[in-house]
């Protein structure tokens, strides 16, 4: 796969491939980024491009209003055709999760990386 786009929004950059997209996540991502975030997250992909891979295992805060943003995604993606998983995610973005309990509606990848379900909680602990 070769990059065919890149954005960068603050904290929140994404490369588009020829059959998906990676978006990165780094730092706070507070209210200030929720205009990036949607942006990003809530678009129409590409023709073809239905996988979007997320990697927030550099996010260091997680306002509820981002978390709302990033569990939206997940269910914007499923109804458009596309799937979305996350490939990390940062102690911080789990422990907010787990406090408004929707941990489980962010969908990881399974295997070392992603490690759904349990061990990945435990992991970022």
């Amino acid at each position: 796969m070769s990059t065919m786009t890149a954005d960068t929004l603050g904290t929140v950059s994404a490369n588009v491939l020829a059959d998906g997209i990676i978006i990165r996540l780094n730092g706070s991502l507070d209210v200030a980024s929720l205009p990036d975030l949607r942006a990003t997250l809530l678009s129409l992909r590409p023709e073809g491009c239905y996988d979007v891979l997320v990697d927030a295992g550099h996010v260091t805060e997680v306002h509820e209003r981002a978390l709302a943003v990033l569990i939206a995604a997940a269910e914007w993606a499923r109804q458009t055709g596309g799937r979305l998983r996350f490939a990390a995610m940062s102690p911080a973005l789990v422990n907010t999760a787990d406090y408004f309990d929707v941990t489980d509606l962010l969908p990881r990848l399974p295997g070392p990386g992603g490690r759904a379900g349990g061990a990945a909680h435990r992991e970022a602990r």
